[in-house]
């Protein structure tokens, strides 16, 4: 099978995915917290150096695809050309996605905006931001939500982890008031 350009495209930025079940690679589950606690049974493969031989059988191996977004699915403010195709391919054949981002300036409520001003739709539960398995974290140890947590990151951070019921401290609204601090 001669492999997809978009698919392609989406290969060579890397993605990471997830094996059907088998005992070694459990079912991914759809909140955050068993994400999190799941995350160290993925696989990740980076685009090697050989051609991909054959992309469907590649595809129809995997359960769940996880794309990081900036860089892979966006740049700035612009969709990469052929992510929306290989999206709905990758829907079409009842792949689970599952997006990541490193970006802690937008909560999963302002991610979710971008992707519906880009014309992707998702859902929130399908993003995960890495403050998001932060949150997810605090909860799977049963951290006190009496218990403080000092955010020195950005608004995206604060809002997830007050969403989550955590009270913060620190964040943007400290570092706005202490800019001129050296």
């Amino acid at each position: 099978m001669q492999m997809n350009l978009n698919f392609k495209l989406l290969m060579l930025n890397g993605i990471s995915y997830h094996p059907k079940p088998s005992p070694q690679f459990p079912t991914l589950q759809s909140h955050g917290h068993r994400f999190f606690r799941m995350a160290s049974n993925f696989v990740s493969t980076r685009a090697s150096t050989q051609p991909l031989k054959n992309a469907g059988e590649l595809i129809d191996s995997m359960e769940t695809f996880i794309l990081d977004c900036d860089g892979v699915l966006w740049k700035g403010d612009k969709l990469i050309d052929g992510v929306p195709k290989t999206l709905d391919m990758l829907r079409s054949k009842g792949k689970r996605l599952i997006f990541v981002t490193n970006n802690s300036r937008k909560s999963r409520r302002q991610h979710k905006k971008k992707f519906d001003s880009l014309g992707i739709s998702i859902s929130e539960d399908d993003i995960f931001p890495s403050y998001f398995a932060a949150a997810s974290y605090l909860k799977s140890i049963n951290f006190s939500k009496h218990k403080k947590v000092y955010v020195i990151g950005e608004d995206g951070i604060f809002e997830e982890l007050e969403l989550a019921g955590f009270q913060c401290l620190g964040g943007p609204v400290y570092f706005e008031k202490n800019k001129d601090i050296s």
